[in-house]
């Protein structure tokens, strides 16, 4: 049985619906256990911050702690300048006002470190339905294409694979903001979401 195979690939924009920012803390101390600790008390000020702005306790994720020493090179060779705490929450949400409240409160409120905004479309986003639609579309008109080239016509189909879809937006930001800040507008944009298809129909003799 001849077959033509095909990769059929739609496109649609979409606004995302969902928003992540990362809060940073970072302390410097002349011991480990200090810089530990300190870096523990700016992480639960930074939680206290998200329960207090309603943030559910689901949408928020410790991303990395972080224990280090610390120096610097000098002309005198390296020198020992204590020990350096890091972590970092992983905030998701789904409403843009309320995520740049939580960014502009952090900063000025905190000193947090902020990056982000990395924004996304979610799952089951009407976007990524038409997107497939698309695709279908696209891999039927591709094979037909092909088909009348080689002086017949498409068939049942034989097989539908789906190789993945991959939202394309912007790549994050790292800001650092220290005390006196305006509140933080985010600009949601548009995202293309693309989806594909790999089709393969019977090939019929014309």
């Amino acid at each position: 049985m001849a077959t033509v195979s095909v990769r059929g690939s739609g496109t649609a924009a979409a606004q995302p619906d969902e928003v992540t920012v990362g809060l940073g803390v970072e302390t410097l101390r002349p011991s480990a256990a200090e810089a530990f600790a300190e870096a523990a008390r700016l992480v639960t000020e930074v939680v206290s911050l998200c329960e207090e702005l309603g943030v559910a306790a689901g949408s928020r994720t410790t991303s990395r702690v972080s224990l280090a020493e610390h120096g610097e090179h000098t002309d005198a060779g390296w020198q020992h300048r204590g020990y350096r705490a890091t972590s970092r929450i992983a905030v998701r949400l789904g409403d843009a006002e309320l995520a740049g409240r939580l960014v502009s409160d952090a900063a000025e409120r905190l000193g947090t470190r902020i990056d982000g905004p990395s924004w996304r479309v979610s799952h089951d986003h009407p976007a990524r339905a038409d997107a497939r639609r698309r695709a279908a579309e696209d891999a039927r008109s591709r094979a037909e294409e092909y088909a009348a080239a080689l002086g017949g016509r498409i068939g049942a189909i034989v097989s539908i694979a789906e190789p993945g879809t991959a939202p394309q937006g912007p790549e994050p930001q790292v800001l650092a903001l220290r005390a006196e800040v305006a509140s933080m507008p985010l600009e949601t944009g548009e995202q293309e979401v693309v989806a594909e298809v790999d089709v393969t129909f019977q090939l019929e003799q014309g």
